[in-house]
């Protein structure tokens, strides 16, 4: 993988470049004129941009680029600091100070609904199975400037790791964690922003089988809970409660993991 800078402010950013080489074990490459084009061309690798305020990630197959964006969280989030109701924290019940476990990160949409409701004390994890995709929502997160106060606030808090989350969830204790939260990529294709359509390109496709559902289970404490196409089969394949969202093309579902062990 090479990493490289804008070329606005090429020399000022070589340093931050380097850091992100070094992070990611790829070749920092002085920019020079060199299109990204050029680069993909030259090295046959994936390219990282740094630039001022974000990173941009280009793959050789020309898929859209890859760079963190709040996406519709900062839609969400306004509604929310307004008073609103997010569906995603209704079905999941979250309150303060609860634990959130994010399964299928992305760009961190969800588990940033997650972090404003669960609050300061509670605790959202977001995992990741991709490298790149790891660090530059991390960076994102930390890095993003723009929105309500407590947005920025909370994206601060968001703890991301890079791994997939079955290994994860196997060395997990048992009701460790209040939710467990699964967001696969559809079945059925859903017409996606450019962020999100950048994500598609890099994002692991692994799906969700009994395996995973099993340990989910057993490191929920409260609540497992999926999110989805409203026509996939994942809900009844997997038992979970699927919530019907009039007009959505996507519903939450969930398996109230308390019902079976009596709590």
């Amino acid at each position: 993988m090479i990493v490289t800078t804008a070329r606005k402010q090429a020399s000022k950013l070589e340093g931050k470049a380097k850091e992100v080489a070094s992070h990611l074990n790829g070749l920092f490459i002085k920019r020079d004129d060199a299109s990204v084009d050029e680069l993909l061309n030259t090295h046959k690798s994936k390219v990282i941009v740094v630039a001022k305020s974000r990173l941009t990630l280009y793959t050789e197959d020309r898929m859209e680029p890859f760079f963190y964006h709040p996406s519709s969280a900062m839609f969400r989030v306004k509604q929310w600091l307004r008073g609103m109701r997010d569906p995603l924290v209704d079905v999941a019940d979250l309150k303060e100070g609860m634990s959130f476990l994010d399964c299928t990160l992305g760009l961190a949409s969800d588990s940033l609904m997650a972090k404003l409701a669960v609050g300061e004390k509670g605790c959202v994890t977001g995992l990741e199975a991709n490298r790149e995709a790891a660090y530059i929502v991390k960076e994102g997160l930390k890095e993003w400037q723009e929105g309500p106060k407590e947005m920025i606030k909370r994206m601060r808090e968001i703890n991301v790791i890079h791994t997939h989350h079955l290994p994860y969830l196997q060395q997990a204790s048992s009701s460790s964690i209040d939710v467990v939260y699964f967001d696969p990529m559809f079945e059925v294709h859903v017409e996606t922003s450019a962020g999100i359509k950048g994500l598609k390109g890099i994002a692991c496709h692994d799906d969700i089988d009994e395996e995973v559902l099993f340990h989910a289970k057993r490191v929920a404490k409260k609540k497992v809970v999926l999110k989805d196409h409203w026509q996939s089969e994942r809900f009844n394949k997997f038992g979970f409660k699927q919530m019907k969202r009039q007009h959505a093309a996507f519903h939450y579902g969930f398996i109230d993991v308390t019902t079976n062990r009596g709590v």
